[in-house]
């Protein structure tokens, strides 16, 4: 009898260039999941965290009495602090599209130049309530009108398609940015309205002295970017700029949501004894409860923001080994 041959077909083995592509896009993946998770988290935080200090601010606000010119002063500054909170909401809704628009790769500069546009309409608003509950009497609350103004047109230079308005903006950017450092750290903005004598974090749910280093760092990267533009031998250098302002604020969020949480929770505690809700109604008291339990929702953004940072680290280097 005669043997049939065999014919073994053999498949091609993937190269070494081909194998280390398969991994960069397998880590590329798991970095955007990581960053629509930790977006998502800190999205979803902003609106409820928004959604009970406007109850809250709400209340007050009504209790003051129109009989004297600082009260009407004060409700007027109280009201365009509910607008700032209504304002920071929406880009809480902002957050989790960007995220979204980052999971499927596509294009973030229409988002972003919107959060930077409701970021920046959300601190005039707070700095002119800032003016009126202050009695216009402190240089710092004036720099959080000029240096939001200084951000908007710097944005809007920096989205026009053309290197010298992007490196304008960029530049712009840095000045706005370091105006609104120095307001921020000079001016406790929601203790103006919170006078409860804990530690509240800054207008975007992080330690103040960290978004200080935020403001500054954002244009910073974005100056980067124009001046690396589309080169790939300077892309990772770009990431990494990006990596450290994710890096730093997601710090930021997870160490001031914490402190700010245990801070309302011995409050709530006390409340039946002594301290600044004692002898408030019952809802108000569980509306403070749930302003610090929302909290927890971006102590976990944060954390997820610090993993997604770490894991963007190892994929740029792994771009500069290549380089």
């Amino acid at each position: 009898m005669q043997k049939a041959e065999e014919r073994i077909i053999e498949t091609p083995r993937p190269s070494v260039a081909q194998r280390v592509d398969t991994r960069i896009v397998r880590t590329e993946m798991t970095i955007r999941k990581l960053a629509l998770s930790a977006f998502t988290m800190l999205g979803i935080g902003y609106v409820m965290v928004n959604a009970s200090m406007m109850i809250l601010l709400g209340y007050f606000w009504s209790t003051i009495p129109i009989s004297s010119q600082a009260n009407i002063a004060a409700i007027s500054g109280k009201l365009l602090f509910l607008m700032a909170l209504a304002i920071s909401s929406i880009l809480g809704v902002v957050f989790v599209l960007g995220g979204v628009k980052l999971y499927e790769g596509k294009s973030m500069g229409g988002i972003a130049f919107l959060g930077v546009l409701l970021g920046s309409f959300y601190l005039l608003c707070l700095g002119l309530g800032s003016m009126l509950l202050l009695q216009g009497g402190n240089p710092a609350a004036f720099l959080l009108l000029v240096g939001p103004i200084l951000v908007m047109i710097s944005a809007a230079t920096y989205m026009v398609p053309r290197s010298r308005f992007k490196l304008l903006g960029s530049i712009s950017g840095i000045v706005g940015g370091a105006l609104l450092a120095y307001a921020l750290f000079n001016v406790r903005i929601f203790e103006l309205v919170f006078d409860w004598g804990i530690p509240i974090t800054g207008p975007f749910m992080s330690l103040v002295v960290v978004e200080n280093i935020v403001v500054l760092l954002g244009p910073v990267a974005a100056f980067i970017h124009a001046v690396v533009g589309t080169h790939r031998e300077e892309k990772p250098l770009e990431q990494a700029f990006i990596l450290i302002v994710a890096l730093v604020y997601g710090i930021g969020a997870f160490i001031g949501s914490l402190v700010l949480s245990m801070s309302l929770w011995d409050l709530v505690w006390k409340s039946p004894w002594v301290g600044p809700l004692f002898g408030l109604p019952g809802w108000v008291i569980n509306t403070t409860v749930f302003w610090s339990a929302s909290l927890f929702l971006i102590n976990i953004g944060g954390i997820a923001l610090l993993i997604t940072s770490c894991a963007g680290f190892v994929f740029a280097a792994k771009e500069f080994s290549q380089l």
